[in-house]
């Protein structure tokens, strides 16, 4: 692929991400939410199990409340969900079936853009 492909390729991804955010049915999330909801898709993709106070505290995001603020509001949305260990002193972040179908959307328009025209 030459250079202004990959550039097409990416601005092609970019003007279909803007169009499925703009549709109702896609869930509408802010910065952090975004960062936040992929971070935890990525350990979830790696086969790790995430720990509501390791996302928390190791993460450079914003203060401890702000982010259990915004992971509340991941929850509200109904994209995250807390799974807790066998003797319930431990919670997981986990994702749900909307999340999943939200992360299936974005593979899709990266798909299209990907495929040359």
């Amino acid at each position: 692929m030459k250079s202004s492909t990959l550039q097409d390729a990416y601005f092609r991804f970019t003007q279909l991400l803007v169009t499925l955010e703009n549709s109702p049915s896609f869930p509408k999330l802010d910065d952090v939410e975004g960062k936040l909801l992929h971070t935890i898709a990525i350990a979830t993709r790696s086969g790790k199990l995430l720990l509501v106070g390791d996302l928390i505290f190791a993460n450079k995001l914003g203060s401890p409340a702000t982010l259990h603020r915004r992971l509340g509001k991941l929850i509200e949305k109904e994209l995250i969900q807390y799974a807790e260990d066998a003797d319930a002193r431990k919670k997981f972040l986990e994702l749900t079936p909307k999340s999943q179908k939200y992360f299936n959307k974005l593979g899709e328009c990266l798909m299209k853009a990907s495929t040359t025209k």
